[in-house]
């Protein structure tokens, strides 16, 4: 398509800024574009007024340090998602400092148009994974955390649900209460899930044997096998803090795969010991996937395979059954992932590495390292598998999309020093390699197999962090509502006290409004792609 002209460019500025400024109330933007793009030319920046009344609730101590940007997503099909996209221009121009104790009203000096970021297309609207079952087991009370979650990739899709529940009192292993059961049931299959939540197939009775964890496992293969319709081609066990960020994605994989054969898919764990000592099979955490032929293979075996159990892990007794009673090997897919690893995980949430499920990520987990998952995918409703991409701006800045804006005031993403940190400016500095996966974690554990190549982990100095906080849904008038087409999300950081006895620094609010650009264009004439913008 040929350069647009300078006309059509101020048009698209003024309709795009026009929609996301009512939206915010006369909020921040600004024209940037990706794969790496240079700055555009745009008129002087004007002023414009925020009202910044919805941070109220967060009860920061103000003073605080805020900057916010408006973002459009430029869908394009038969994009590959990139590792990270460089951006020739800064992601905040205007940082401001605000206190809500004297007005709600902030008046931003420069105010420059919506940043346009390229992601990959996806469909609109749900996919069709009606070709799928998933099965879990837990507790009543887990399960009722846990449907929030589901709730960010399982509704409307098709897939059926199934639920083995038990609950706990007193350190033993009793019966749920069915009541518990009827309201959860009712939740998911209100909100679009066909879900089943069901006692284990040996209930819990006194004085009587009932399944072990292991047997429960197996026993949900036994189930979903049962239950399967002429659609069913696949039967995926998972825990319940198994995460799917994406439909598609997982879909698309899966059709790679001949469903009519014994299939056997999943994930090594990330750690090496693990692998080394539990064997080559699929970890449960990242999503055991079986054909329904494979499926068939173990339901021919339950006695054999469900009876005769070597361990209490219900992913071995799996396993254990597929190597004994098939020809079948695991098929090992990398970005199906355990999340074997502990501590702090910002290293691999920030990798930009493609992740097809998570694992390890709620309270509770062996990792140690709570995330609210349904607040960090919440910004796919935009734009999908952009979900954790990153985008490298010039300002020594990296977003990964839905967990953090990163800071490296060292000059490591240039090469240059910047003049902080007592170094000279302008001075060659050591380069970060973001296609290492920076080892954040606390274990000293072998990774070659999984997460290679790696780097070591940066210090306070040398990284700066503002992680998630919050998101929301908005609609046009900023109001959160639940319903809206713009994704608001809260990037955070506290104030450090930098010399022992003084002052405690400010606190930091980054805000970012996401919209999806095909309900953004209107598609009269004027340019849809970054390369438009910048030819323009």
């Amino acid at each position: 398509m040929p350069p647009r002209r300078p006309l059509t460019l101020v048009v698209f500025i003024t309709i795009v800024t026009s929609i996301i400024f009512v939206a915010r109330y006369g909020g921040d933007g600004q024209n940037l574009a990706t794969f790496p793009i240079g700055k555009s030319k745009t008129p002087e920046e004007p002023s414009c007024t925020e009202h910044l009344g919805w941070l109220e609730p967060y009860q920061f101590t103000y003073p605080i340090k805020y900057a916010s940007r408006d973002i459009v997503t430029n869908p394009i099909e038969g994009m590959k998602r990139p590792s990270v996209t460089t951006v020739d221009a800064p992601l905040f121009k205007n940082i401001k400092t605000v206190d809500l104790t004297g007005s709600v009203v902030t008046r931003m000096e420069h105010c420059p148009p919506p940043l346009i970021v390229d992601v990959t297309a996806r469909p609109m609207g749900k996919t069709d994974a009606a070709n799928m079952m998933f099965g879990l087991q837990t507790t009543i009370g887990r399960l009722k955390d846990t449907v929030k979650h589901l709730a960010r990739w399982l509704p409307h899709t098709g897939a059926q649900l199934f639920c083995i529940v038990i609950d706990s009192k007193d350190g033993k292993e009793v019966a749920a209460d069915e009541r518990e059961m009827a309201k959860v049931q009712k939740a998911m299959r209100d909100m679009g899930i066909r879900a089943t939540v069901m006692h284990p197939v040996r209930p819990i009775i006194k004085d009587k044997k009932s399944d072990s964890f292991a047997q429960r496992y197996f026993s949900l293969v036994n189930v979903m096998y049962a239950h399967r319709d002429s659609k069913t081609q696949w039967i995926t066990l998972i825990d319940d803090d198994t995460f799917f960020p994406s439909m598609f994605d997982l879909q698309a994989m899966l059709a790679k795969h001949d469903s009519t054969t014994p299939q056997y898919i999943g994930s090594l764990s990330e750690d090496w010991w693990a692998v080394n000592h539990y064997g080559l099979m699929g970890f449960g955490g990242a999503g055991v996937i079986l054909s329904v032929p494979m499926a068939g293979i173990l339901d021919n075996h339950t006695e054999e395979c469900k009876e005769n159990l070597r361990t209490t892990a219900g992913d071995i007794s799996i396993m254990d059954c597929v190597y004994r009673y098939s020809p079948a090997k695991l098929t090992h897919i990398p970005e199906l992932h355990q999340v074997d690893m502990h501590g702090d995980l910002s290293g691999f949430y920030e990798s930009g590495r493609d992740i097809l499920s998570l694992h390890h990520w709620k309270e509770g987990s062996a990792a140690g390292y709570k995330l609210e998952m349904e607040k960090m995918h919440l910004v796919a409703d935009v734009c999908d598998n952009c979900f954790l991409q990153r985008w490298n701006f010039n300002d020594q800045v990296v977003l990964s999309n839905g967990f953090s804006i990163v800071e490296y005031p060292s000059g490591l993403l240039s090469g240059k020093s910047t003049g902080v940190l007592s170094v000279v400016p302008g001075r060659e500095a050591e380069r970060l390699d973001l296609d290492r996966m920076e080892e954040t974690w606390a274990d000293a554990i072998n990774v070659l197999h999984s997460l290679a190549p790696t780097r070591s982990k940066l210090d306070e100095r040398q990284k700066v962090s503002y992680k998630l906080l919050d998101s929301m849904v908005v609609d046009e008038f900023g109001a959160s509502t639940g319903k809206g087409g713009i994704v608001r999300q809260i990037y955070f950081k506290e104030g450090v006290q930098e010399i022992e006895n003084g002052p405690r620094g400010m606190d930091t609010v980054f805000v970012l409004n996401w919209r999806d650009g095909r309900t953004t264009f209107d598609g009269n004439g004027i340019p849809k792609t970054a390369g438009e913008i910048k030819q323009g």
